[in-house]
């Protein structure tokens, strides 16, 4: 009997640990927040490249951030994001405010939002 308490108890946590990192999916087509472009999450490649950009067409399916992956707390997504002043890919992180709404943060200070 208490196997079968410890058993349940287990998977009813796997299933809601399991439902909070599925809670919204993030892959697609997303709106910068600051420029006319279009920024394509794909969660497969771990990657977020330029899908369209009205101002500057040489940057279509170039890669803005790539080694996506889910934090291990499953509250964020951790990246690493390229940075001309420091003219290397630096490590950042992906907060979901909404289904609709993420915003990409280094040191702490956003440096891009994203919206569906």
């Amino acid at each position: 009997m208490l196997k079968l308490i410890v058993v349940s108890c287990l998977l009813v946590v796997s299933v809601f640990s399991t439902g909070a990192k599925g809670e919204c999916d993030i892959s697609g087509i997303w709106n910068h927040s600051a420029k006319p472009a279009k920024l394509f999450v794909n969660l497969s490649k771990g990657e977020i490249s330029v899908h369209s950009h009205d101002n500057n067409a040489k940057a279509i399916g170039l890669v803005v951030l790539k080694g996506l992956k889910l934090d291990l707390t499953s509250t964020y997504w951790n990246a690493k994001m390229y940075s001309a002043a420091e003219d290397s890919f630096v490590d950042v992180q992906i907060t979901s405010k909404s289904c609709n709404q993420l915003s990409v943060s280094f040191n702490n200070e956003e440096v891009l939002g994203l919206l569906r």
